[in-house]
């Protein structure tokens, strides 16, 4: 599975990441925060709930791609930094937070210790075991979702208190090919190197997401 940079069709078609970023939002305390470091912007859907939501002075926000600036930099008291966070060094933050973005990490101890190394809490969401589930059972490719317990298994070295819980959703479509449509425009298309023939035999009508949300303090 691949990621491509789809932020023009992304906000139209990305219907769980947005309830996603609002169930995320919902988890951080109610405080008030000196840096938020937001790791994984997009097309701004987290951020713009930051904004609305929590109480900070500053707010820095990430992404692998520059064109993610142009969807957040006439927001309130933004700071974009460009770059592969896991190439990146972190600022100093009162909270660290991400939606829908950890699944791409390929070596998440080494962020999760370098992230522990710069704020004393982490609050994300991440896709994980099972989900579009459909995907992989007929193409027979798939990230490396980890489950719950794999999770805070990594996490426990670098964090003394872990909560957490996992979600599942299932969209509908009128026809399988709509559901794989609707991947290709949120930038995941799931199928990767594959022939016309096993698209055509493509039958579900539905996608299951997966999600795991995680509250991290040091």
């Amino acid at each position: 599975m691949n990621f491509d940079k789809k932020f023009d069709r992304y906000d139209e078609n990305a219907h769980i990441q947005k309830i996603v970023a609002k169930n995320l939002i919902n988890l951080v305390p109610d405080k008030w925060y000196d840096t938020i470091f937001e790791i994984g912007a997009g097309t701004g859907i987290l951020t713009k709930n930051i904004i609305t939501n929590l109480k900070y002075k500053n707010l820095l926000i990430n992404d692998k791609y520059f064109e993610s600036k142009k969807y957040i930099e006439d927001l309130i008291s933004v700071n974009f930094i460009e770059g592969d966070i896991e190439n990146l060094d972190i600022n100093k933050s009162d909270l660290i937070i991400s939606s829908s973005v950890f699944q791409w990490i390929e070596d998440k101890d080494e962020l999760f210790k370098k992230i522990s190394k710069s704020s004393d809490t982490l609050i994300f969401s991440i896709y994980i075991k099972d989900n579009l589930i459909e995907i992989s059972d007929h193409f027979g490719v798939s990230l490396k979702y980890l489950d719950m317990k794999e999770l805070k298994t990594l996490l426990t070295p670098y964090f003394k208190k872990i909560s957490g819980y996992e979600e599942k959703f299932t969209l509908k479509f009128d026809t399988p090919m709509d559901s794989l449509k609707h991947l290709k425009n949120t930038g995941v298309t799931g199928i990767g190197q594959t022939n016309i023939k096993k698209i055509k035999s493509y039958s579900s009508k539905k996608l299951t997401y997966k999600v795991g949300y995680f509250i991290c303090e040091k």
